[in-house]
């Protein structure tokens, strides 16, 4: 049986570690394709289309958890190509591996303290032996802010604001500037009894679909 006690316990890194979370991570150093999220409002015209041209895409950054009465803070590395086909990895401030899930063609397989699970659903599979709801589903959606579904909320500029999906609510709160597309900086996800901060400071090894002007 899965030892989650050891393996969150691991995970609770202090809020308060702030470089040392970044070792992990190169520094968390930015690629030189970042910006602050454009304000002109052409550069928003079609934008949902120009983020679902992208092929490939490897993500690093941090994200927040809080569910029920566990905090804890670690690394993540994303590297995907759309929702049936991406790996996500969970890693402590010096690099260790916490947690890997990954799911190609629809199977999902979770990776941890020695340990593999297969199933059908990546999100079932990580609720039930890392013992956290996650939208695992819709992850890669999510963290390009790609609307899942017509309950999304946009502003008058076509920017994404929320959306929602099962039981979840994600909020982006900021935007990446990445060459012709805008890509979350920030996104507060709400479920039950869980609550979500994903920032993501790198973005790299994007490939388009079509030529990117």
């Amino acid at each position: 049986m899965f030892n989650w006690s050891l393996a969150k316990s691991k995970m609770l890194l202090p809020l308060t570690l702030g470089c040392a979370l970044c070792l992990g991570l190169n520094g968390c150093q930015s690629t030189s394709d970042l910006g602050a999220m454009s304000t002109q409002e052409s550069f928003w015209q079609n934008m949902q289309s120009r983020v679902k041209a992208i092929k490939s895409i490897t993500l690093t950054g941090r994200v927040k958890v809080a569910y029920k009465h566990d905090r804890f803070t670690t690394n993540f590395l994303y590297q995907g190509q759309d929702s049936n086909n991406y790996q996500l990895r969970l890693l402590s401030g010096v690099g260790k591996e916490l947690a890997r899930i990954k799911v190609k063609d629809s199977k999902a397989s979770l990776f941890s303290s020695g340990h593999l699970y297969e199933a059908d659903n990546a999100q079932e599979l990580f609720a039930q032996y890392m013992d956290i709801p996650l939208p695992l589903n819709e992850f890669h959606n999510l963290i390009l802010g790609i609307a899942p579904n017509d309950m999304s909320v946009f502003n008058d500029f076509g920017i994404l604001l929320q959306s929602q999906v099962d039981n979840y609510v994600a909020n982006y709160r900021d935007y990446h500037t990445y060459q012709n597309v805008a890509l979350p900086k920030e996104i507060e996800v709400l479920g039950p009894q869980l609550e979500l901060l994903i920032t993501t400071r790198e973005i790299r090894d994007v490939e388009f679909n079509y030529p990117n002007n």
